[in-house]
């Protein structure tokens, strides 16, 4: 993300903290922001049946129905399926839309495309699934819902669409710094990132956050690693 920016922040104004320390200030507040969301993700996922089984049976010691092994093989294909269907999709628009973060992340080198996909995979997930869908997923059945053992399909539906809208516009303030917001912009931004937020909320549901994980992260692979190599130049 730096890289895509990296002009943005190069023509503002010199930054009255020194960079290194602007940087460790912002990964301190993260990792705040990260134990809070993943307490209160964990905590209401566990009310309703959703949350991180792998995890949660390192923490509680509890037996897990879903191994390390079967989360790879089931959410893997997933995930590159929707790689390669944004890839796609995105390559056919880049040629009008020259400023989309994916054009500008083909000049980073490979090796920050990667680490990117671990943020996608990791960070993303626990904001928007662990989080965001545990809670209006527990909202629904808590205010809505009138049978209130376990989470209901629709209820369920509901809430991944909700976070899958969200999660598509909550990438505009970052691009419109890059990138004039147009109404096909934004058509655009729900339509990529909605396939990928309810695809990913469905593992969640069924698998729980490290199957929507590894998804995320093979479709960030297939995204910033790999298609970015099929840009015409």
């Amino acid at each position: 993300m730096l890289e895509v920016f990296r002009p943005l922040i190069q023509a503002s104004p010199p930054i009255p903290i020194p960079l290194p320390l602007l940087v460790l200030i912002g990964v301190a507040q993260n990792l705040l922001l990260l134990g809070v969301v993943i307490g209160t993700g964990l905590l209401l996922g566990k009310k309703i049946g959703l949350g991180a089984p792998l995890l949660e049976r390192w923490l509680y010691h509890e037996e897990s129905p879903v191994r390390a092994a079967d989360s790879f093989k089931a959410s893997a294909p997933v995930g590159i399926a929707v790689g390669v269907i944004v890839t796609l999709i995105i390559l056919s628009v880049a040629p009008h839309m020259p400023g989309l973060p994916f054009v500008r992340a083909a000049q980073a080198p490979i090796w920050k495309r990667v680490l990117a996909c671990f943020y996608g995979g990791l960070v993303e997930e626990i904001l928007t699934r662990l989080f965001l869908l545990s809670l209006f997923a527990w909202l629904g059945v808590r205010f809505f819902q009138q049978d209130k053992k376990g989470l209901a399909p629709m209820t369920f539906w509901t809430a991944n669409v909700i976070v899958a809208v969200l999660f598509s516009l909550g990438h505009l303030p970052a691009a419109s710094r890059i990138m004039h917001i147009t109404p096909e912009v934004v058509f655009v931004a729900l339509a990529l990132n909605g396939i990928a937020a309810i695809s990913f909320g469905y593992l969640y549901w069924k698998r729980g956050l490290e199957s929507a994980m590894v998804a995320h992260f093979c479709a960030d692979f297939v995204l910033y690693v790999l298609g970015v190599m099929f840009l015409k130049n």
